[in-house]
C-alpha cells in the first residue's frame, strides 16, 4: 500500500508565518490596551491632582468640592505636546461667605507650565437672588428682585416735599466692566391723587443704569452673557490668554 503524500512544504512555512503574524498582532494589542489604560491611569491621577490643589488654593472664605475632567485625545500625547485641549472644572456646592454659587469652568488649550497663559477660559455661574444681593447693590435700591428675564430694583424720590417710593423693571446686559440695567416700566408705591407725577416717573426710567462688576472678578475677564430666571441668574463670563496664576487672579478689573 502506497503512503499517503505528505502536505507541501509552502503551506507549513504559511502556516508558521501566520502564528507569527497572529502573535505580534496579540502583543500589538496588549501594548494598545497597556497603553490605554496607562493613559487613563496617568489621567485619573492627574484629575486628582488638579482637584487636590484647588481645594489647598482655595480662599479661607470659599468651601466646596470642585469635580475635575480632563478632554482631549490621548493624556500621553497632550502631555508631551506640553497643552491639554479642554479642561473642565465643575461644582454644584460652592459657598462663598455662606453664599451658594453653582459654577462651570471650560478651559481651553490649558499648558502644562501654569506660566503660560491658557488660550480661552469660559465660565459659567449660576446665582440665586440672595447671593446677587449679597455681591452687588443698586444705588438707591435695598433689595435685586429677580424675575423670569427682568432686574427688579426699588427707589424713592422727591416732588413738592413729598417722598415717594417706586419699584423698577428692567432687562441686564453686559457692557465693558458693567451690567447695565435698562428700565422698561416703573410703578409707584404710594403717591397722591392731587400731585402729578408722571413726568418724574418717567425720569427714572429714562436712563439706563450701570453697576460696575469688574471688581469682583479677575482683570481681563469679561461677561458675555446674564440670564435671570425667577430667583435666580446665570451669568458667563469669558477671558482669552488668562493667567491662572493666584497673583492673576487676585488682581480684580477696574471700572470706569
Amino acid at each position: 500500500m502506497t503512503q499517503p503524500p505528505r502536505p507541501p512544504r509552502p503551506a507549513r512555512r504559511f502556516s508558521r508565518r501566520s502564528k507569527v503574524i497572529a502573535i505580534v498582532a496579540v502583543v500589538v494589542v496588549l501594548l494598545a490596551v497597556v497603553v490605554v489604560v496607562l493613559d487613563v491611569g496617568l489621567r485619573a491621577y492627574a484629575e486628582g491632582q488638579v482637584r487636590q490643589k484647588i481645594d489647598e488654593s482655595l480662599p479661607a472664605n470659599v468651601a466646596g468640592d470642585v469635580a475635575v475632567s480632563i478632554g482631549g485625545g490621548s493624556f500621553l500625547l497632550q502631555y508631551v505636546a506640553g497643552s491639554f485641549d479642554e479642561v473642565t472644572l465643575t461644582s454644584d456646592d460652592l459657598s462663598v461667605d455662606g453664599v451658594p454659587v453653582a459654577a462651570t469652568v471650560v478651559a481651553n488649550g490649558v499648558p502644562t507650565d501654569s506660566a503660560k497663559p491658557v488660550a480661552h477660559v469660559s465660565a459659567t455661574l449660576d446665582l440665586s437672588q440672595q447671593a446677587v444681593n449679597s455681591f452687588v447693590s443698586i444705588p438707591g435700591s435695598d433689595e435685586v428682585v429677580l424675575g423670569d428675564g427682568t432686574v427688579g430694583y426699588s427707589g424713592s424720590f422727591d416732588i413738592f416735599g413729598l417722598r415717594l417710593g417706586y419699584d423698577v423693571t428692567a432687562s441686564a446686559a453686559p457692557s465693558g466692566p458693567d451690567v447695565l440695567l435698562t428700565p422698561s416700566g416703573a410703578n409707584l408705591r404710594a403717591g397722591s391723587a392731587n400731585v402729578d407725577v408722571s413726568g418724574a416717573l418717567k425720569a427714572v426710567v429714562a436712563k439706563p443704569v450701570p453697576i460696575c462688576v469688574a471688581k469682583y472678578i479677575p482683570q481681563g475677564v469679561q461677561l458675555t452673557a446674564i440670564t435671570p430666571t425667577a430667583g435666580h441668574v446665570q451669568v458667563t463670563a469669558e477671558a482669552a490668554n488668562l493667567l491662572l496664576t493666584p497673583d492673576a487672579l487676585r488682581t480684580p478689573g477696574a471700572c470706569n
